[in-house]
C-alpha cells in the first residue's frame, strides 16, 4: 500500500472515530407533543355589564340584590367530554400578575368580602357533560352584600377538562385544558385608588432555590395594572454583589399581597444584615392614573434562617455530559497519537 493510500485510510478512520464520539456525547432529547383545546367558553354579558367591549364580566349591582350570570360552553370534538366549573377568588401570584384560588385561606386581611362568599354555582352546573359538537349555556348566581362597599370584588369563573392519559405507562401523555374568565363586581363607590405598603423581606424557597421574598401589600380594593417592579437587595457592605428582580407589564390584584422573589440560584445564603430597595410603577385601573412607590428597608437574617433555607434547597446537579465529553476527548487524543505512531512506523 502506498503512502498516499495509507493517509487516505487514516483520514477516513479518524473522521468516523470523531463522528462516533460526537454521537456518544449528545444527550437524548424527548419529542414534545402539542394539543389543541377541545372546548371553548363565551361569557353571555348581562344588562348590568358596564363595558360591553370587554370579554369578561364587569358588573354593577345594587346592594342586597340577587343576579344571574351565564356562560356558553361548546364542545368541538367528536366525542363526549366532562367539564368541571367553579368560582375562585382573585389574588396576586409571586412576582406579580393575577392568579385565582377557590379557598378563602391565605387571602390578604384587608379583603373584607371574598368573591366566593357572594357568588355560587348550582350543583347541576358544577359538572358539565357534553356530547360531540354539543353546546350549552350554564348559569351562576351573585348575591350582593346588603352593606355598601368601595372599589371592587375580584374573582374568576374557572372551567377545566380532565383528559385521561393515553398510550402505555412509559409513553403516556395527559393534559388538562382550562379557562378562567374574570368576574369584577363594582362597589357603590368604585373610584378608589390602589395603595401599596411594604410588609417584610424573609428567606424563602423559590423554584427550590434559596431566595429572599420581598412582600408588598395592596390594601385597597382596586387593581394596579401595567406594573413595573425594580428591586435591589444586597448584604451590608457588599453592594457590588447585589442581586436584582425586574419585571414589566405585570399587575396587582385588589386587597392582595405580592412577593418579589430574589433567587440565590445554587449559591448558599449567608446570615447578616441586608438592605433592600424597591420601586413600583403602575396605573390605576379605572382612570389610568400613573402611580409609583419607593421603599428602602434594612433587615437581618439569622444563622438558623439561612441554614434552614440552605438545607431545604436543591443542590447543584452534576454535569455528567462534561465528564463524558472530557473522557471522549482524552480517548480521541490517545487514538490520534496511536494512529500517528502506527502511520510513522509503516511509512
Amino acid at each position: 500500500m502506498s503512502k498516499k493510500q495509507r493517509l487516505g485510510q487514516f483520514g477516513l478512520s479518524l473522521g468516523l472515530l470523531l463522528f462516533g464520539f460526537m454521537m456518544l456525547s449528545r444527550p437524548v432529547q424527548a419529542a414534545a407533543q402539542t394539543q389543541n383545546a377541545d372546548f371553548e367558553i363565551q361569557p353571555v354579558l348581562p344588562s348590568e355589564q358596564v363595558d360591553n367591549s370587554l370579554h369578561y364580566y364587569d358588573v354593577n349591582y345594587e346592594p342586597g340584590t340577587t343576579h344571574v350570570i351565564k356562560m356558553k360552553v361548546q364542545n368541538f370534538t367528536d366525542h363526549e367530554m366532562t367539564l368541571k366549573s367553579d368560582f375562585q377568588n382573585g389574588m396576586t401570584q409571586d412576582g406579580g400578575g393575577m392568579k385565582f384560588q377557590q379557598s378563602i385561606k391565605n387571602l390578604d386581611v384587608s379583603l373584607k368580602i371574598p368573591f366566593t362568599t357572594v357568588a355560587s354555582i348550582k350543583k347541576a352546573d358544577q359538572t358539565i357533560k357534553l356530547g360531540p359538537k354539543e353546546a350549552t349555556t350554564i348559569s351562576a348566581t351573585i348575591k350582593m352584600p346588603k352593606q355598601k362597599f368601595d372599589g371592587m370584588i375580584a374573582g374568576g369563573w374557572h372551567f377545566i377538562e380532565y383528559v385521561k392519559s393515553t398510550g402505555n405507562a412509559k409513553q403516556s401523555v395527559s393534559s388538562n385544558y382550562a379557562y378562567m374568565v374574570s368576574v369584577n363586581i363594582r362597589g357603590s363607590k368604585y373610584e378608589v385608588y390602589p395603595k401599596l405598603a411594604y410588609d417584610s423581606t424573609k428567606p424563602m424557597l423559590f423554584n427550590k432555590h434559596p431566595a429572599m421574598g420581598i412582600k408588598l401589600r395592596n390594601t385597597e380594593p382596586m387593581v394596579l395594572k401595567n406594573v413595573t417592579f425594580q428591586a435591589v437587595l444586597y448584604r451590608d457592605g457588599q453592594y457590588s454583589s447585589r442581586r436584582v428582580f425586574n419585571k414589566t407589564q405585570s399587575s396587582i390584584a385588589p386587597n392582595s399581597s405580592v412577593t418579589l422573589p430574589i433567587s440565590w440560584q445554587y449559591e448558599t445564603m449567608k446570615p447578616g444584615k441586608y438592605h433592600v430597595e424597591v420601586k413600583v410603577n403602575g396605573q390605576n385601573l379605572w382612570d389610568l392614573k400613573k402611580m409609583n412607590w419607593s421603599f428602602k428597608k434594612t433587615f437581618n437574617v439569622t444563622g438558623k434562617e439561612a441554614d434552614d433555607i440552605n438545607s431545604e434547597a436543591i443542590k447543584r446537579p452534576i454535569n455528567f455530559w462534561f465528564y463524558i465529553a472530557a473522557a471522549s476527548g482524552a480517548m480521541m487524543l490517545a487514538t490520534l497519537g496511536g494512529a500517528i505512531f502506527v502511520l510513522r512506523m509503516t511509512v
